[in-house]
Order: C-alpha cells, then structure tokens, then sequence
C-alpha cells in the first residue's frame, strides 16, 4: 500500500510538471517574470540588460542519449567591458520524471550560507570562474584573446533556490573581473583579507527579487543572443536525479 501510494504521488507530480497551461516566461523591458512556478520577478540593480532568452541545453548524463534536455530562460545584465560587473539571471526546469538535487554548491568554493530574496531561502556560495568553457565569455569583448594571453578570471557569488516541488531551479550569479594577484579565495594576499566579504555584500545588492508586477503583463521571448550555450552545464546549472517510481522502500 506504501509503494503504491508513493507511486500515485511520482505520477501526480510528472502529470503537473507537464502542464503549462498559462504560464509565461520571458522578459518585460528589463525585468526577468515567471507567471507560475514560481510567480517571481528578478533584476540586476543599476546594470544595463545584455541579453536575454530561452533555450534548451542536453546537461550530460550517463543514462540519457545525447544528454537530458533542460529548458533555460535568461537574462544576462553588464556592459562588454571586461573591466564592468555582470549579473546573471536563469531559471532552469527539468523534464518530467526528474529533480534538481538540493546540494547546489560549487568545486573549491568559500562562504557558503543562506540569503534571504524575497522571503526564499537561496543556497550561496562565493567561486572562481575561468573563462574558458565559460557559457558568458563571449559576451565581455577584451584583449585577451588578441594578446594571446588566458581567458577572463571572475569572482562569482552565486545563489539557487528549488521550486515547484524541485522540478525548478532560479539561479542568481554576480560576477567582478578578479585581481590579477588572487589566485585562491581561501588563501588571500597579504592586504585583501576583506577582498571577499566587501563582494559578497556587492552580490547581495545586486539584485531586485519580488512579486509580478501589477497589470496586464506584455512578455516578450526570444534568444539570449552570444550566450555559449554548449557550455552551458552541470557548473553553472547543478546536478539533477531521476525519481524511481519503483523503490517501495
């Protein structure tokens, strides 16, 4: 009786995640919407948009051919100046029958905690980012490639939160070029031992999280433009796992 129970329950949540029914995701001027699932608002704080649309990206998996197709919408905020911040905004949501996994946080990272966007805990930590096999690299023009020196470095901070019974995930990263001179965020140079901690709280202001807005709603959808995105992976996205619908356990 357990098993079956717990079967009806694997069921009822795959029929949900397949209907849509009204639901819209996209961008109005410069504010990311999702009218269900969560119904959400988000944007970087005093920086311009840069790009912004949907795609599906196949995250690799060992047990799905080609990998498993995984539905993005972003929005992506800074200048092409290497040099300027950039703050990223993505809502990624699994097929039916699979659930991103609750531990979100990243190789070598420091600081992880919790932050509070809109009454919604989101899992935080702080990171290095390399530029290359980076989905964003492109959108930043510098000199790097032309002096063939190695690609941009960041420092990320970045936050996730699961929704609609895991099957969503809304991914926040604010990034900032990092010195030449760090090379590890757990052992800083002589002089920058507040480097970290003053980012970070730069990251936590940089977004604006909170309900729709008022009104009819004119959401546009389109392609996030010079986003890289066959690198777009289990770094930047996190891991997922499949429900088994026949564990009676």
């Amino acid at each position: 009786m357990k098993g079956i129970r717990r079967f009806c329950i694997v069921v009822l949540l795959m029929l949900a995640a397949g209907c849509t029914g009204a639901q819209q995701r996209g961008m109005i001027g410069s504010l990311y919407v999702s009218t269900a699932r969560p119904a959400i608002s988000i944007e970087a704080k005093n920086l311009p948009l840069r790009t912004a649309g949907r795609s599906v990206v196949n995250l690799p998996w060992s047990s799905v051919l080609g990998g498993l197709p995984i539905r993005v919408w972003l929005a992506v905020y800074g200048a092409t100046s290497p040099q300027s911040p950039m703050a990223i905004v993505a809502q990624a949501e699994v097929p039916a029958g699979w659930y991103w996994d609750g531990i979100m946080r990243r190789p070598f990272s420091v600081d992880e905690s919790v932050e509070i966007f809109d009454n919604v805990a989101y899992q935080a930590c702080t990171y290095i980012v390399d530029g290359a096999r980076d989905p964003f690299a492109d959108l930043v023009k510098g000199q790097e490639a032309a002096n063939g020196e190695k690609p941009l470095r960041w420092i990320a901070r970045g936050f996730a939160a699961r929704y609609n019974f895991n099957d969503d995930k809304i991914i926040l990263e604010y990034r900032e070029p990092l010195p030449a001179e760090i090379t590890s965020l757990s052992a800083l140079p002589y002089g920058q031992a507040d480097f970290v901690k003053a980012f970070e709280q730069r990251a936590r202001e940089a977004f604006s999280v909170g309900p729709l807005p008022s009104g009819a709603l004119r959401i546009q959808q389109g392609y996030a433009q010079g986003v890289l995105w066959q690198y777009m992976d289990q770094r930047f996205l996190g891991t997922v796992s499949q429900y088994d619908i026949f564990n009676t356990n």
